[in-house]
């Protein structure tokens, strides 16, 4: 099973946005640059770990059709 690079580089943005979106929430205080922070960074990580999960799973099911022929 090969992971690519670019695939791997999306996880981590995703993961890294959660965290910073996590930590705003949790030290951001209640003002509209944080909370605005906040919410670009959830989103951001939503699109990038969904992405990554939609790739690894054709890429997944490309290899497993591959290994059975």
């Amino acid at each position: 099973m090969r992971i690519y690079k670019k695939n791997e580089s999306m996880f981590i943005l995703g993961t890294s946005s959660l965290l910073v979106a996590i930590l705003l929430g949790r030290f951001g205080g209640q003002n509209a640059l944080a909370n605005f922070l906040e919410g670009l960074f959830t989103g951001l990580s939503l699109v990038m770990n969904l992405s990554f999960l939609i790739r690894f799973g054709k890429e997944r099911r490309m290899n497993d059709k591959q290994s059975q022929n």
